[in-house]
C-alpha cells in the first residue's frame, strides 16, 4: 500500500510546470514534489535553490524522488518561466486593500476555460512561504489564481495550495 504503480504520465504532463520561488522549507519542497506526481505532474522548477535535497525533502517526497531528481533550479522566476507560454501566478491575498485592487484573482474553476486553446508550456508560479509572491512577481504572469478558503485565514501551506 502506499507505493508507486508504473504507468505513463497523463498527456498534459509535459505541458505544465510548477514553479517553486525561494521556498523556506525542505519539507514542503518534497510535499510539492509528492503532490505534483499524484495529479500526473513531473516538471519542478524551484528558484533560489541549489537543487540538493536535503532527507527531509526527500523522505516527504516519498515516491516521488525522480521529480526532485529532475527538478530544474533557477537564480531567477524570469529564468524559471522562459520557455512558458502562460504564467499563473498563485497568492491567498485577496483583491481588498490598497496593493491588491488592480488584480482580479481566477478561481480554480476557471482556469480550464481560460486555457482552452493555450498552445505551449503553462507555469504554475507559488511563492514563498512566509510572504507569497511579490508585487513585481506577480505583475510577470498572466494570469492570477487564489484557492478559496475562510477569509479569516485565507494563506494554504504551499504543499496544500
Amino acid at each position: 500500500m502506499g507505493d508507486r504503480r508504473e504507468g505513463v504520465l497523463p498527456s498534459f504532463s509535459d505541458r505544465l510546470c510548477i514553479v517553486l520561488v525561494e521556498p523556506e522549507h525542505d519539507g514542503n519542497i518534497g510535499a510539492v514534489a509528492r503532490s505534483m506526481l499524484n495529479f500526473g505532474i513531473s516538471d519542478l522548477r524551484v528558484v533560489g535553490r541549489s537543487g540538493q535535497w536535503s532527507d527531509e525533502a526527500r523522505k516527504r517526497a516519498k515516491n516521488a524522488q525522480e521529480v526532485l531528481d529532475q527538478s530544474k533550479t533557477t537564480v531567477s522566476l524570469e529564468d524559471a518561466v522562459d520557455d512558458c507560454s502562460l504564467i499563473i501566478g498563485t497568492s491567498g491575498k485577496r483583491e481588498d486593500g490598497g496593493k491588491t485592487s488592480m488584480r482580479h484573482f481566477l478561481l480554480p474553476d476557471e482556469l480550464p476555460e481560460r486555457l482552452s486553446g493555450v498552445g505551449g508550456r503553462v507555469g504554475i508560479v507559488f511563492g514563498p512561504e512566509g510572504k507569497g509572491l511579490m508585487n513585481e512577481q506577480l505583475a510577470m504572469c498572466d494570469l492570477l489564481v487564489t484557492i478559496p478558503t475562510w477569509e479569516g485565514y485565507p494563506i494554504l501551506n504551499l504543499s496544500h495550495a
